[in-house]
């Protein structure tokens, strides 16, 4: 049908726009010589108002309506439509000056955030987040102005929850995980010194390729790169990339971030981008690309029978450090729960206060309860009550993450939202797949990455979170896998 065909051709046009921007983004990240960033900044608002007046064009916004009206359209069809049309309400709602100052601040924002991550000092960029927050306080006020603003932009990422019912999820979660915390804090510390003596960066690097595609990842249509912090951008059709970061003193640092980052450039890959930058190409939520950044980290990347295919590599290549460590022990060292101050490089079960500490904190910023001058020591105070622990320097407390200089508010919860996924995803594919961990064991993840296409990647968006994991699993979202695989885990793993 012709008009449908047209609706693919606008959509096309934005993919591509879209591609260009995420491009730009990524070279300012990766390559970008600090004095060419107020330039990048400036093209990057420049791009951002021509992309949303292609969103806002009258043609392609009647179009859209004349199309939920046809009849002729299959329910794929009119699924695509209907999920453009809600995404240009939200867009109609802002103006292209207002588009192109957000994308101005967020810019000159990253840009404060890498500098202040280099002196060590917040105060370099506290006035840029500053400003940030005000932008994305307006933003939900244009959106929704009898909403919470926090909800507002909560929807962006994970569209179907509100943030009163993540604090319901977190305040369930919370008991089990004080507790099996506390019972592991009664056994013997595990010794994982290992970890931080000297691993050359080059041969981590490799072997982190090596990883990356043992695990499926197709370097014919993507690239891995070091960054900042490590991150997965979509640049258009068969153009994934991913960085990651390493420390030479941190073998942590490497291993986990490419298994992150590859789960998340797996299902990019996975999606059809065929499809014209359709909804139906597009990720059904940030809690589920989550999910399958944490289950390749650490369903997979944490488990033994990933280890019992890939220490030997390991030791031949750094021997001098790994030679008198034997497999066990490594599992055991890589699978320690220990409080620490970087969310990036925590274990499993620790990692979710990370992620509440963050959640509490945009309540109270878009609450206006605090504000930015105070986010230092309330970090601290809050890292201290829930992990007994304060950060010593900004870099290793409120400068880590890079997600508020993106102005990302409302992306943390779906880090923890995506763990609980990805254990409920994991079981039901075990369930499914005949002995899985034993084909893991042998680096085969052929069966697993096809019941992962078939039952999240395809679904693009076309699905909502909850409904791709009810046609996965038989249910909704059920804290209770999670609970379950850390109990049964660490349980084994300290004799608990």
């Amino acid at each position: 049908m012709k008009e449908y065909l047209d609706y693919i051709n606008f959509n096309s046009k934005i993919s591509d726009l879209n591609g260009i921007i995420s491009l730009l983004q990524w070279d300012q990240e990766v390559n970008l010589a600090i004095e060419s960033s107020e330039g990048r900044s400036r093209q990057l608002s420049v791009l951002s108002g021509i992309l949303h007046d292609l969103y806002l064009d009258k043609n392609y916004v009647n179009l859209l309506e004349a199309l939920e009206i046809n009849n002729s359209l299959t329910e794929k069809e009119l699924k695509n439509i209907q999920l453009s049309k809600k995404d240009i309400k939200r867009k109609l709602c802002l103006s292209k000056d207002f588009v192109e100052e957000t994308s101005l601040a967020i810019s000159y924002s990253y840009n404060a955030w890498e500098e202040a991550r280099k002196a060590n000092n917040f105060k370099l960029f506290s006035p840029h987040l500053t400003k940030l927050i005000e932008l994305k306080k307006r933003e939900a006020k244009f959106i929704n102005p009898n909403k919470n603003p926090y909800d507002v932009l909560l929807e962006e990422y994970e569209p179907e929850v509100n943030s009163n019912e993540i604090k319901i999820i977190f305040e369930d979660l919370k008991p089990y995980l004080k507790e099996l915390i506390l019972n592991i804090n009664k056994r013997n510390k595990i010794d994982i010194s290992v970890t931080n003596k000297f691993f050359e960066k080059n041969k981590q690097w490799q072997f982190g390729i090596d990883i990356l595609k043992q695990i499926g990842f197709n370097f014919n249509s993507g690239r891995q790169d070091i960054s900042v912090h490590p991150f997965t951008i979509n640049i258009g059709e068969k153009d994934i990339r991913l960085t990651t970061r390493i420390q030479e003193n941190d073998l942590n640092e490497m291993i986990w971030s490419c298994l992150h980052e590859g789960g998340h450039a797996l299902y990019e890959q996975g999606l059809q981008h065929n499809k014209n930058g359709l909804p139906e190409s597009e990720a059904s939520s940030l809690s589920i690309h989550e999910s399958q950044s944490r289950l390749w980290e650490n369903h997979i990347g944490r488990s033994l029978s990933f280890w019992k295919h890939n220490y030997k590599k390991l030791q031949n290549i750094f021997p001098e450090n790994l030679s008198d460590i034997n497999l066990n022990d490594f599992y055991k060292i890589i699978n320690s729960i220990s409080p620490g101050l970087i969310r990036t490089n925590s274990d499993e079960l620790t990692y979710h206060f990370h992620i509440i500490i963050r959640f509490e904190i945009e309540i109270l910023l878009f609450n206006n309860e605090i504000s930015v001058e105070e986010l230092p020591s309330i970090w601290n105070n809050l890292y201290y009550k829930y992990l007994g622990i304060k950060a010593q320097d900004d870099n290793s407390g409120i400068l880590q993450d890079v997600h508020w200089a993106h102005g990302s508010f409302g992306y943390f919860p779906t880090y923890t939202l995506g763990s609980l996924y990805s254990a409920q995803f994991f079981e039901h594919a075990k369930r499914k797949i005949i002995h899985l961990n034993e084909k893991i064991e042998t680096g085969d993840y052929h069966e697993l990455s096809t019941w992962l296409n078939e039952n999240i990647y395809k679904k693009g968006r076309l699905l909502s979170s909850s409904e791709i994991c009810k046609n996965a699993t038989g249910e909704y979202l059920n804290p209770q896998y999670f609970i379950n695989y850390a109990k049964q885990k660490f349980g084994e793993i300290y004799a608990i």
